[in-house]
């Protein structure tokens, strides 16, 4: 069992040593190909495009133009006109009433389903009335 023990101890000198030297080749030759230092700089450029160009390429994109919202639109339209100088914007009045429609059906399905339910608790108590207090042994 010595032998053995010694040459796993040999082994494991030679892993740690291996690791360390993979180690410091790695930070050490990090750089180690030619950097020039040179910069170049490329001055970039806006590329504008026009309303019409932009929703060309927003319908090729597969958009519905019809409900556009950019500010050229919305100048088009009459919808929410920019505030110009501080200017009050008109604000769409919100429709209430599917709102409070949609709220109403809602409760009507939750009353329903609610006395369905109560029907059916009563009904199940009726027919356990006659048979007494369960007795918990």
């Amino acid at each position: 069992m010595g032998i053995v023990a010694d040459k796993i101890r040999e082994l494991m000198k030679k892993l740690i040593l291996l690791l360390i030297t993979l180690t410091t080749f790695t930070h050490v030759s990090y750089a180690s190909f030619p950097v020039s230092d040179t910069l170049k700089v490329k001055q970039d450029t806006v590329q504008t495009e026009t309303v019409a160009q932009y929703h060309l390429r927003m319908q090729k994109m597969g958009f519905d133009i019809d409900d556009c919202r950019c500010d050229d639109c919305k100048k088009f339209k009459g919808i929410n006109n920019i505030p110009k100088n501080g200017e009050p914007v008109q604000k769409k009045k919100t429709n209430y009433k599917s709102l409070f429609a949609t709220l109403g059906i809602w409760l009507v399905v939750a009353a329903v389903v609610f006395a369905i339910w109560l029907i059916w608790w009563i009904a199940r108590g009726l027919e356990n009335f006659g048979n007494g207090p369960s007795v918990i042994t």
